[in-house]
């Protein structure tokens, strides 16, 4: 091919794959850049950037610079239910990209139904080269009852529910942990179990020495001090009762949406970090 004619100024250059892809950009003179070409090949003069432009017919006679069109699509439906499908229309091969509380991947064309059986707020991103990626939102919201079977071919995006209550019952365990510390470090929890004891005897009208000891040495009254104690101590107990009737309602969950709402309903969210 005609790559025009020789000047001595750098001109600007892209070097692409045999996709088409740009993989690099810069500036050179015109001799070099043909030189390259006929030895290598995968060079070609003119202005361009990767996410913007593809090299069209890249191994053929026929090269040249084109933009890179929109892909443009359309789901059926935003809040899809959990395994519910979500469909949409997409070129042969498209990358689909999930993001959100569970992650993934697929390839896929055609009408494809997209399921996420999590419920949560995903980005999906679907990329068919040489079309400019495009990002949609989906919103699948907790539902109570039973969830429904995937179609028949569908892109599912979702461990079985085993999984999800095993990362669930782990959320809550490691959430109620750092609190624990947050409070005191773990090595000096089973102290503040005796601690508590002692203060609650002071409460009760009996004498501590632990706590007749430590009050001096703060400059406080005993029994104020041992009530402080034995309030901390009730928040402690508080949180682990707390943790036990979440884990206990993840372990009963029969549904992801159930096992989500059991989170939710102590403050925490669902995520399932991606696989390695």
């Amino acid at each position: 091919m005609s790559m025009g004619p020789y000047i001595s100024e750098p001109v600007p250059f892209v070097r692409h794959d045999e996709a088409g892809r740009i993989t690099e950009r810069g500036r050179m003179e015109m001799r070099y850049i043909v030189a390259e070409d006929a030895e290598h090949g995968g060079i070609l003069a003119g202005e361009a950037a990767e996410d913007t432009h593809h090299v069209e017919d890249p191994t053929g006679p026929a090269r040249r610079l084109r933009l890179r069109r929109a892909l443009v699509v359309a789901f059926d439906t935003r809040e899809p239910v959990p395994g519910a499908p979500a469909r949409v229309v997409l070129p042969p091969d498209t990358l689909i990209t999930v993001a959100g509380p569970v992650t993934g991947t697929a390839r896929a064309g055609g009408a494809v139904d997209l399921v996420l059986r999590v419920p949560g707020t995903y980005r999906v991103t679907m990329e068919a080269w040489p079309r400019r990626p495009v990002t949609e939102t989906l919103t699948v919201p907790v539902t109570e009852g039973p969830a429904p079977e995937a179609p028949a071919g569908a892109v599912v995006i979702g461990p079985d529910l085993e999984t999800v209550r095993a990362r669930a019952k782990e959320i809550a365990t490691f959430h109620y942990a750092a609190l624990a510390l947050i409070s005191r470090p773990a090595g000096l929890q089973a102290a503040d179990l005796l601690k508590a004891a002692e203060a609650e005897k002071v409460l009760a009208g009996g004498e501590s020495e632990w706590i007749a000891e430590e009050a001096a040495e703060r400059g406080q009254d005993p029994a104020v001090l041992a009530a402080a104690i034995v309030a901390e101590s009730t928040k402690t107990v508080d949180r682990e009762r707390e943790r036990v009737r979440v884990t206990q309602a993840v372990a009963r969950a029969t549904t992801e949406s159930e096992v989500v709402a059991a989170l939710q309903a102590a403050g925490l969210e669902f995520v399932l970090p991606p696989g390695p």
